[in-house]
């Protein structure tokens, strides 16, 4: 790996790590939602304020679901950059090994023809 990649993923794994963070808790807080008691409602206003109610919830999932979507996109386009990052290192090395084993060749001619 070259030093530009290296720096690459050091500077991006904090971005990684807190988008991860985030969707973590995001999942953490719907589970909490969750588990709260339902009581069942004895009268029409009651229903209707469950109802209410719920339609929140749905919203809010809604919105968490949006949430995570955006993070997940994110982290997905973080990535899509270290794998371009990378693909450019491994053209990088492949150039110059192809210059050291030209280099070499050229020596041991150049090794040869003096020698002889």
């Amino acid at each position: 790996m070259s030093l530009s990649a290296i720096n690459t993923i050091l500077n991006t794994a904090p971005i990684v790590i807190q988008g991860a963070s985030r969707l973590i808790k995001l999942i953490r807080e719907q589970k909490d939602e969750n588990k709260n008691e339902i009581e069942i409602p004895e009268t029409i206003d009651g229903i209707k304020n469950e109802v209410d109610r719920l339609h929140q919830r749905l919203d809010a999932n809604d919105e968490s679901n949006v949430e995570q979507i955006k993070l997940i996109e994110e982290l997905a386009k973080q990535n899509e950059s270290l794998a371009a990052q990378l693909k450019n290192t491994i053209t990088h090395l492949n150039i110059a090994t192809y210059l050291a084993v030209i280099a070499i060749i050229i020596s041991i001619f150049c090794l040869t023809y003096i020698f002889n």
